[in-house]
């Protein structure tokens, strides 16, 4: 005896124009595969993502030495009112 696959089974039935059974036309099924192949590329991209920022971590620190504690950075966000100081004069 043969087995027969479930397309086999539900093919039989709509040629002789009976009901489907919904366990031989369902699209999906419990899928560990599925599960695995998730967990997998979830794990990859966060390894990505932390290997990326761990590249660049570095590049981005020494881009920007200025920290805010000039008087020009505090002048900007000032809201008392007080006149910015003069800048001096290139020379």
């Amino acid at each position: 005896m043969t087995h027969q696959s479930p397309h086999d089974k539900a093919a039989d039935a709509v040629h002789e124009g009976r009901p489907v059974e919904a366990r031989y036309v369902r699209g999906g099924g419990k899928g560990r595969r599925i599960l695995l192949l998730l967990l997998v590329s979830l794990s990859a991209v966060a390894v990505l993502l932390l290997g990326m920022w761990f590249v660049s971590q570095g590049g981005f620190a020494a881009t920007n030495a200025n920290t805010g504690a000039q008087a020009v950075d505090v002048q900007a966000f000032d809201d008392t009112g007080a006149a910015p100081a003069p800048t001096p004069a290139p020379q």
